[in-house]
């Protein structure tokens, strides 16, 4: 492997979103960025309290696992905040000196 590429993107890819409209996709470079918007990725892949799965007829079901429960909404909200809270005081440092 080489290094990960993370882009990010207008709208989801779904055909009737593509039609007649301008999506617009672009890269990601700073290295902190694509490491949030990775941690979030990771936290939707493991939730498995409102994740679902579409079967081959486009059946849509719940994925039930054992285990802690992750609610990915929570997570990140949780994360997010977390993270938010470490950077407060920086912020203040810096918007006082």
């Amino acid at each position: 492997g080489g290094k990960d590429k993370v882009f990010i993107s207008s709208a989801d890819w779904m055909v009737r979103n593509l039609d007649h409209r301008v999506e617009a996709t672009c890269p990601i470079f700073d290295e902190d960025i694509k490491s949030v918007i990775k941690n979030i990725l990771n936290i939707q892949l493991n939730d498995n309290v409102k994740a679902r799965v579409l079967d081959n007829e486009l059946n849509n079901s719940y994925v039930r696992t054992s285990g802690k429960k992750i609610r990915s909404q929570i997570e990140i909200y949780q994360y997010l905040y977390s993270k938010t809270k470490q950077a407060a005081p920086i912020l203040a440092e810096q918007t006082t000196n």
